[in-house]
């Protein structure tokens, strides 16, 4: 099962290859664009917008950082999840599967699995390199970009978290339909809803925490804007990341019941 996973999975496996590879050296070359800049200002260092506004080049390079860091986790996603159950459902080539002494359950969760799996190491190398590499360019231009900001949050989790919600969302609706425009359509409109329940999430456990820790210092005191963002960013990412792993594990149960049904 394992073997035919991976075959069915190929050509998606070698896109989002590629997508992660183009992602993750644009954003090395884009590092290098807005360092030029501030070392040409003789502000290597500077992460201060009032002091080393980006221009020109610079600013071009911190917009196709955030629009890489905000597209390219939900893209990974539509690349391996639309297709893996939609495609074989609309050729009707899942009755050959379910013929050599295969659980519709298996079917699922093995090729969910590896869905999952290869989703998310895509992502999380670019996540990584983001993280590491670009991130700290962000705050220079915080006031242009926050909306983008807002869709990845400069968190590794939090990015790898959409890949794998979409990818569990593409399969449950692929599960559904049985096609694979229909289940791009539902995905990708299915996407934000998922993260805007997240969002909500979050802010209804602030209120119990923020009233358990009212009147204790903040756990960063700092002059230095990019720890502050990294310090918010961080406490809301990982809590977001928790819950997009809990629907994410609810739309694996999802998926193999909605399996069990499709194929009867």
């Amino acid at each position: 099962m394992t073997w035919l996973t991976l075959r069915l999975l190929r050509p998606y496996l070698m896109v989002a290859g590629l997508v992660t590879a183009a992602a993750t050296g644009y954003l090395v070359l884009a590092a290098q664009t807005v360092q030029r800049q501030l070392d040409a200002a003789g502000l290597p260092d500077c992460r201060d917008p009032n002091l080393c506004w980006p221009r020109d080049g610079a600013m071009t390079a911190i917009l196709g950082i955030q629009l890489v860091a905000a597209l390219v986790p939900p893209l990974i996603g539509l690349v391996l999840g639309v297709a893996l159950f939609a495609r074989e459902r609309e050729e009707d080539t899942v009755a050959f599967v379910l013929t050599q002494s295969l659980t519709r359950g298996r079917w699922v969760l093995v090729k969910l699995g590896w869905a999952l799996a290869a989703g998310v190491s895509c992502t999380g190398i670019v996540a990584v390199t983001h993280r590491l590499i670009t991130a700290p360019y962000t705050v220079l231009a915080n006031d242009y970009y926050e909306l983008f900001e807002i869709v990845h949050l400069n968190h590794i989790g939090y990015m790898t978290a959409h890949t794998a919600v979409l990818i569990a969302i593409a399969a449950v609706v692929g599960l559904r339909t049985g096609r694979v425009l229909p289940t791009l359509v539902l995905s990708v409109v299915a996407w934000p809803a998922a993260i805007i329940t997240a969002f909500i999430g979050v802010n209804l456990l602030a209120l119990p925490i923020e009233a358990l820790t009212r009147g204790t210092p903040p756990a960063i005191a700092t002059d230095d804007t990019f720890a502050r963002d990294y310090a918010f960013a961080d406490t809301f990412g990982w809590t977001a990341t928790v819950l997009l792993a809990l629907g994410v594990a609810a739309l694996v149960q999802l998926a193999r019941g909605a399996g069990a049904r499709a194929v009867r």
